[in-house]
């Protein structure tokens, strides 16, 4: 009986390990920077099915939708809205008539590991507001 509960502990010691935590094949993460008290933004591009999530923690809320990309620019097509205020959660379809700087489709430019802003914002920011002389950049997450 000792030997029977000797070897089963054995097989349980030598069983556990550490789990070593790395990010999925099959998602990107990207973040930008903090800028003064606006915490970092982040993008999650999902492969399989190709869904992204852009998750902003100041505004807690994630935008949720499709994404393609054509040569050198990843185009962004967003969905659902998600929204956490108050202790109460709300999920929205983004309809055509919702035009914010978030629900609009969004162009991002890839240079090397980073995705830059290239969404022509003009049609929802007046002239003053709407210029690029300011792009958000996206780094990507690189798991180590």
């Amino acid at each position: 009986m000792k030997k029977i509960i000797f070897i089963l502990s054995c097989i349980l010691l030598f069983s556990c390990k550490a789990e070593k935590t790395t990010l999925s094949p099959f998602v990107s993460v990207y973040k930008s920077d903090r800028i003064g008290n606006i915490l970092p933004s982040y993008i999650f591009l999902k492969t399989q099915p190709r869904t992204f999530e852009i998750y902003s923690p100041t505004i807690y809320g994630s935008l949720f939708g499709q994404w393609e990309i054509s040569n050198d620019t990843l185009f962004l097509f967003p969905e659902y809205e998600y929204f956490y205020r108050d202790s109460e959660s709300r999920i929205s379809k983004i309809t055509p008539q919702d035009t914010s700087m978030l629900t609009i489709p969004q162009r991002y430019l890839i240079k090397d590991d980073c995705l830059i802003d290239v969404t022509n914002y003009s049609a929802i920011l007046p002239e003053p507001f709407n210029n690029q002389s300011h792009q958000m950049v996206y780094k990507r997450v690189i798991k180590k």
